[in-house]
């Protein structure tokens, strides 16, 4: 639990950044207890030989956590494809697809994405080329997989961090961004597409608003999923001072924007190697909901499958577990 002196912290930060408090684009607002809604479910090679039974284990046990939002990062990235070619191949978005058919869940699915992405973001040669890459696999998207009612949109994979932007840069990416979210309205009609930033404290907060304002400016995005960074960044114990300028900058940029703002809580702890990411405990998970909530209007993490899934190992277990009786139980939910 937060001490005294943390919660102190947190009422001055919001008090200097002065934004209101946040709400859906339809005017509701958050449960009274904001709680985990959705998460990433990032594809590896290796998560494409698990079978269809594996699969709905694991959608049950993010069904139980009250997860009903899947939001599958990539159907290709570099060299790999997730869109198996064998007809007779387990096809897990397939398989995550019908689950979420079943049990009134909401899919989005990602695009193509590719490493280069970082090096050559100012490129406008490679911003074509991404382009038609993630273009081609919307297409087969949603050719495979257009007619499930739970195919809720779309997620463009490609990242933005809180850089300095020049405004040649920002019209460059704003123009990538629409281009791609153009092709897929022109495939889907109206469902909604998503991208997901970064940030990482570089630029003064002010700046992060401006740099955000202009680039979603007519950008033809829906829903900005803000990665909050603790993980990543190993921000456990500052983590309000760090979070609540950035995330009360970006809400006023979405909201003169007229986006939407979700959260990205990293549920993972940064351990460094040899033992790499491990799940992050339920207190700052806690504090994380507590310092992004007056801000967006829903919560997804990164992600389920690698550090909440009870099938994963011991410490995700527990994570689970402690998620289960923190905010599933009715005694506890209804605080």
């Amino acid at each position: 639990m937060r001490n005294s002196a943390q919660c102190l912290l947190v009422s001055i930060l919001l008090l200097l950044v002065q934004v209101p408090a946040a709400g859906p684009a339809d005017g509701t607002s958050l449960p009274a207890r904001p709680r985990i809604e959705g998460t990433f479910i990032q594809y590896q090679d290796r998560m494409m030989k698990m079978d269809a039974r594996a699969w709905r284990h694991e959608m049950d046990a993010m069904r139980r956590a009250g997860i009903h939002i899947v939001i599958i990062q990539w159907l290709r990235m570099n060299d790999s494809r997730y869109i198996p070619s064998d007809p007779g191949a387990v096809d897990p978005t397939r398989i995550i697809l019908e689950y979420a058919d079943r049990h009134g869940m909401r899919v989005f699915i990602g695009l193509a994405y590719a490493d280069f992405w970082w090096k050559r973001l100012r490129d406008q040669r490679y911003l074509d080329l991404a382009a038609a890459a993630s273009t081609q696999i919307a297409d087969e998207a949603w050719a495979r997989y257009g007619g499930h009612r739970s195919f809720a949109g779309w997620y463009l994979p490609q990242e933005l961090r809180d850089a300095n932007y020049t405004p040649q840069m920002i019209d460059g990416l704003r123009t990538f961004f629409k281009g791609l979210g153009d092709h897929c309205r022109s495939l889907s009609g109206d469902k909604r597409v998503l991208i997901s930033p970064a940030m990482s404290g570089l630029i003064a907060p002010d700046l992060f608003e401006r740099t955000y304002t202009t680039l979603l400016l007519d950008s033809g995005i829906d829903v900005v999923i803000f990665q909050d960074g603790v993980g990543a960044r190993g921000w456990d114990k500052d983590l309000e001072r760090r979070v609540v300028p950035y995330f009360g900058a970006m809400r006023a940029a979405c909201r003169t924007a007229g986006v939407e703002l979700w959260s990205d809580i990293e549920i993972f702890h940064r351990a460094g190697k040899p033992a790499g990411s491990t799940p992050a405990s339920i207190e700052r998970i806690k504090r994380q909901i507590a310092a992004e909530s007056p801000f967006v209007s829903a919560f997804v993490m990164f992600d389920f499958f690698h550090y909440m899934s009870p099938r994963r190992g011991a410490a995700q277990k527990k994570l689970y577990e402690d998620y289960l009786r923190e905010f599933m139980s009715p005694a506890r939910s209804s605080r």
